[in-house]
């Protein structure tokens, strides 16, 4: 079911088509009942923007099946009104109008979803400043020398201006928000409660009382509504604000066509006047300000999302900076750094847990004569194969090798027995003997390595310290009694 009313929304086809000539009909309809006063002075007209907000809806899709559509209702509803001859050709003026302010809106590079004060601006200029501007002119000819209109050609342009630029201005915004996705259901406070029964109450007194101005010996004029539209502009957002500038000018314009008078008494013509200024206002204030709040939302939120993701890359670097730090750059091992605060960490669980620790230090068997005999790149890659071997034989996790300085290395042993450590040490030595890599400078003639070992148990008479000497001492010695080989601490000294 969510697929089909989806796929309605994405391109239009003849049923949207129906409904838009439905809508757009009905809409004619509507301005000649609401909106026209009893001198036949439109205050607002709305169906313009039903066209346009299609069109801005669907990018264009269309187009002239989309304006064929709306024009053919244009005439049809307009017949009552006027002639054949005069319903024709202002039926194509409000087509070109809209045609008019959508170009202009992509050629300005504008959003049509107008979600950006930037945006709005572009479709004010666009349609109620140059589209309603250029329709006014045409309409105001065909009115005089079609429909035989005896008022001043100017008189024409400006009431015919401001009805479809004000009709453009309240109603594109509505409906585009009304095709959209609501927002995620706000709760109301009782302050929201308390400020929309006071705006209702208002309204209801200029559509339910004839009056000059005053009201129980009160001053009451329409412009009270104009900090309660920038209130719910600000609380509830472009929505609610659009339906709210809507029926207020839908509101006002009844009263004017049913002989009220919201603005005191005057003559119709200065009564239009102050009535579309006033729609004006609250329109630039409602929507206008609506838009500004849904903009700053919108670069919150993006300015969230630009920190979000500078945090994460800083996060990385800081890990990446980390593992550099902690990392030694020949062999990708464990580096002295992470070595020390290993052995310190490892040293105080060992302690707490009453368990043994092992640690040997592995030194390369004649490795500076490996150097000179074959080259300084020759050792390091020496160093790396070494490294590697090493890594592979620790498979513990919570076992630990690294790169102790020059050609020295260092492993960690958790909860190791002095058998356990003398025959893993034998074995490594074992290991590294049988890869067999070629070292004519030593009277194996290949590489191996020498292992001092030391294991005790962490207490409050020994050191690490102590602990490094004794492993080291041993390393020297098994260097001392022909390389090769594995020697044990004899003993941890403080």
């Amino acid at each position: 079911m969510i697929a089909p009313i989806e796929n309605f929304w994405q391109r239009p086809g003849l049923l949207f088509c129906a409904l838009l000539m439905l809508v757009h009909f009905a809409s004619v309809k509507l301005t000649f009942f609401c909106a026209v006063t009893p001198d036949n002075v439109v205050v607002v007209w709305l169906p313009n923007a039903v066209l346009l907000a299609a069109l801005l809806r669907f990018r264009g899709q269309r187009m002239l099946l989309l304006a064929a559509v709306t024009f053919g209702s244009d005439v049809l509803a307009s017949v009552g009104a006027f002639s054949w001859q005069e319903a024709v050709p202002l039926s194509a003026v409000n087509v070109f109008e809209v045609l008019v302010t959508y170009a202009l809106l992509r050629r300005s590079g504008a959003s049509l979803r107008l979600q950006r004060l930037e945006d709005l601006v572009k479709f004010v200029l666009a349609g109620p400043v140059t589209g309603a501007l250029l329709a006014s002119l045409m309409a105001a000819f065909v009115l005089q020398h079609v429909a035989g209109a005896t008022t001043s050609y100017l008189t024409l342009v400006r009431l015919w201006w401001f009805g479809d630029a004000l009709g453009l201005l309240i109603y594109t915004p509505l409906l585009l928000t009304l095709t959209q996705r609501a927002q995620q259901h706000m709760h109301l406070t009782w302050l929201d409660k308390a400020l929309l029964t006071t705006l209702v109450l208002i309204t209801a007194s200029f559509a339910t009382h004839h009056y000059d101005g005053n009201l129980d010996e009160i001053t009451v004029t329409p412009t009270l509504l104009l900090p309660g539209a920038a209130i719910i502009a600000f609380r509830f957002g472009v929505r609610s604000t659009a339906v709210f500038v809507a029926l207020v000018s839908l509101s006002m314009t009844m009263m004017m066509t049913s002989g009220f008078k919201p603005f005191g008494d005057m003559p119709i013509q200065l009564e239009v006047l102050r009535a579309q200024e006033f729609i004006f206002t609250l329109s630039l204030i409602g929507v206008g300000f609506s838009v500004l709040v849904k903009e700053m939302q919108l670069r919150e939120l993006e300015l969230e999302a630009r920190v979000r993701l500078r945090t994460q890359e800083l996060e990385l670097s800081n890990r990446q900076l980390a593992t550099i730090s902690a990392t030694d750059g020949l062999t990708g091992i464990p580096n002295r750094r992470q070595f020390d605060k290993t052995l310190t960490t490892e040293w105080g669980r060992a302690r707490r847990n009453g368990q043994q620790l092992m640690l040997a230090m592995i030194d390369v068997d004649w490795f500076k004569q490996y150097n000179d005999h074959y080259g300084h790149q020759a050792g390091d890659e020496v160093l790396r194969r070494v490294a590697s071997e090493l890594t592979s034989l620790v498979r513990r996790s919570g076992d630990f090798v690294a790169r102790y300085g020059g050609e020295e290395f260092a492993i960690i042993l958790q909860s190791t027995s002095e058998e356990h450590a003398a025959a893993f040490a034998e074995m490594l030595c074992r290991e590294i003997a049988q890869l067999r890599l070629p070292h004519n400078m030593s009277p194996l003639k290949h590489l191996t390595v020498s292992v001092g070992v030391a294991v005790l148990r962490p207490d409050g008479q020994t050191s690490i310290t102590g602990f490094l000497r004794a492993a080291d001492t041993a390393l020297y010695r098994a260097k001392q009694r022909g390389r090769n080989r594995v020697e044990l601490a004899t003993e941890v000294m403080s």
